[in-house]
């Protein structure tokens, strides 16, 4: 009889370690790489990093995104060690997706037990909005996991002997959820209700959250202050905002809501058949008065209310965002229809992943703009840095970015949805286009060419003045990798 406890948390952990693997291998499946069109805000967030990587700290106006330390930074990390290509660029977002797994089960286990946590996790590591957003270089897929993190450790406080331990690092988490995206704090009402048995009567705990919280920001003070410029990360982001009247935001087609409504029936969408099993959820909850699915049925509300209402001051409604409710759907679904069936409801989702990241996971663009050019770059690598030419944009925007020869020039990224259609068509056009002379004795790249829509639509001019001037007899092979071939452009 003794062993029976120790024998049921190594099955639970057996079973987590399954779960969590599974889901990073559809992720892999469904790598998503980077785009890299033109205006992208991959490129911003490449050529930030890859400044960090370097030492240079961001600047300006256009670099804002640069004080997202628990984002960026990371990445930068990983492009110093490992050098900058697609899958070092979204090895920190892959983790931290992988991490909201285990934050979801962490949470049920406090809310319920294993059966449910178990169930949650499964959730989480097949939810297809999660399993589409996790290869890719956005802050969609890190915010959230310190945002559960942060709650875990607020529960944990309830019954710990050491409460002010735990809302300090709960604090601290909601830290590095802001410093991945700033509205991150609008979740803190959530940990508030999450910590509120901790907080009862006893209010000075409440410093400790606050205290954990001013963790990360004072960390940055510190850091910029030996660039003379102590409060930019504080500042930076409230000065890049744009902002428009919620009447121009709204738009009855483009509301999240109705984009799941939409969505109820499409086996493609990443929303596929997610609002009946969230409301089915929150009916069964109602009915048995399930005290346990209060928390999670709170912080979706909240979490969605803020996604539909708050958005639209500011940006459209990208399906990324709602990542966000991912893991408080998971724990309000589990909790609710838990029960001797209820862990099929995983590999019914996983089948449902599947469907989704299908298209992703054969998309034509990624043999060769994310496995090749990734070959390629690290072909490179041990070159002589100097600047690369291709008649492929993405190819020509990507080999600068991951081989730089110097430090990389960020472009101020505006939302479209704030352009007029004039505005649209000029920020469709690459200007200036490059100067060949500033890439003479540099590296031209050949390859297979795939034009994407992220092109720009003065690309086309280019392309003919690069075949014009660059002579075959000019050139070097210097290696060769798969369809792809580097040569020296002797001048």
């Amino acid at each position: 009889m003794t062993g029976r406890p120790t024998d049921a948390r190594l099955l639970t952990g057996a079973s987590l370690a399954v779960i969590i693997g599974l889901g990073a291998a559809i992720r892999a499946w469904a790598m998503g790489g980077l785009e890299f069109g033109l205006g992208s805000d991959d490129a911003g967030y490449v050529a930030v990093a890859q400044n960090l990587a370097v030492g240079t700290l961001p600047d300006g106006e256009a670099q804002w995104f640069g004080a997202r330390a628990a984002f960026l930074w990371p990445v930068a990390l990983v492009f110093r060690v490992f050098g900058a290509d697609d899958y070092s660029a979204v090895a920190w977002p892959f983790a931290c997706s992988l991490l909201a797994i285990l934050a979801a089960f962490l949470v049920a286990r406090e809310l319920v037990g294993r059966r449910p946590a178990l169930v949650a996790a499964g959730l989480v590591a097949f939810a297809p909005i999660d399993v589409l957003w996790a290869t890719r270089l956005r802050p969609d897929a890190v915010m959230p996991a310190f945002i559960a993190l942060a709650v875990w450790a607020a529960l944990r406080a309830r019954r710990s002997g050491r409460p002010q331990a735990w809302l300090l690092g709960a604090g601290a988490l909601t830290g590095l959820a802001w410093s991945a995206r700033e509205t991150a704090l609008v979740m803190i009402p959530v940990v508030a209700v999450a910590a509120w048995p901790a907080l009862r009567g006893a209010w000075r705990r409440t410093w400790a959250y606050v205290g954990g919280l001013a963790l990360v920001p004072a960390a940055l003070v510190v850091v910029f202050a030996f660039a003379g410029r102590p409060l930019w990360p504080l500042t930076t982001t409230a000065g890049a905002g744009s902002f428009r009247s919620p009447a121009a935001g709204w738009d009855a087609t483009t509301a999240y809501l109705a984009q799941m409504v939409t969505a109820v029936g499409n086996p493609r969408s990443p929303l596929f058949l997610m609002l009946p099993l969230v409301l089915i959820a929150a009916s069964v909850a109602l009915v048995r008065r399930n005290r346990a699915a209060i928390l999670p049925a709170a912080w979706l509300a909240w979490a969605f209310a803020y996604l539909e209402l708050g958005t639209l001051v500011s940006v459209d409604k990208p399906l990324r965002f709602l990542t966000l409710l991912t893991v408080p759907a998971a724990l309000l679904v589990a909790i609710a229809l838990d029960g001797r069936l209820s862990p099929l409801l995983v590999p019914l989702l996983a089948v449902v992943a599947v469907m989704v990241a299908e298209p992703r996971a054969h998309s034509p663009v990624t043999p060769g703009n994310v496995r090749l050019v990734a070959s390629v770059t690290r072909a490179m690598r041990d070159l002589p840095r100097a600047p690369v030419l291709a008649e492929d944009y993405v190819w020509w925007a990507k080999l600068g970015a991951f081989l730089p020869a110097g430090t990389l020039p960020v472009r101020r990224a505006v939302d479209p949805a704030y352009l007029s259609p004039d505005q649209r068509a000029a920020a469709r056009r690459l200007e200036p286009l490059p100067d060949l002379d500033a890439y003479r004795g540099g590296y031209v790249v050949t390859g297979p060419v795939r034009r994407t829509s992220g092109w720009p639509s003065n690309w086309d001019v280019f392309r003919d003045r690069l075949m014009r001037q660059v002579r075959p007899g000019d050139l070097t092979p210097v290696t060769r990798v798969g369809d792809a071939t580097v040569w020296r452009w002797t001048p």
